[in-house]
């Protein structure tokens, strides 16, 4: 395996928390396959607390909430001595970021009929064209309080640009239902 122009000999792969003996078999045998010598399977949980620095406490018990682009996670892992176990996980299988970028995309939708008067609910091409904005927009809301895009044609060969902002405060009751789901 290469990777930008180096060759990859072995790696530490982080897996989800909840991976059964099978799963984690097949994680090592897959990279395998791709010349990969597994150093190591990491929980993702675990590898988070690493990233923040956890490991310098002595001792404790962290929770770590992982909302990724389709799931939804949250383990409970206790730390001892740099020993990391993972005393319990949960979450839901399909709830995510995505489910955010959803929220966005019919929030453009409106705002598009309102500026167009052409509704492209159930046009998957003018969908289509603007999901990915709405990610952009979730990931701008992320580190600002408010995000602005112009998407043009929106429906191809019209006049249909989308101008459209959103604020952090416009966007939460709209995502508190899914933010209720996680907690």
């Amino acid at each position: 395996a290469a990777m930008n122009g180096a060759e990859v000999v072995s790696a530490v792969i982080t897996v989800p928390a909840y991976f059964d003996d099978a799963q984690r078999q097949a994680t090592r045998d897959a990279a395998r396959l791709a010349d990969i010598e597994v150093l190591r399977i990491v929980n993702e949980p675990t590898a988070a607390s690493l990233a923040y620095g956890l490991d310098q406490r002595k001792e404790g018990t962290v929770a770590v909430y992982d909302l990724g682009g389709g799931t939804f996670d949250v383990t409970i892992l206790q730390i001892t001595r740099n020993v990391f176990e993972v005393l319990a996980t949960s979450g839901e299988m399909f709830l995510g970021g995505d489910d955010l970028d959803e929220v966005i995309l019919r929030m453009m939708a409106n705002v598009f009929a309102q500026q167009h008067g052409i509704p492209i609910h159930d046009n998957p091409v003018a969908l289509e064209r603007l999901r990915a904005v709405a990610e952009q927009v979730k990931i701008q809301l992320s580190t600002q309080r408010a995000a602005s895009v112009h998407v043009e044609e929106v429906l191809p060969g019209q006049r249909s640009d989308l101008d459209f902002t959103l604020t952090e405060t416009d966007l939460r009751p709209y995502i508190e239902p899914i933010v209720r789901r996680t907690v």
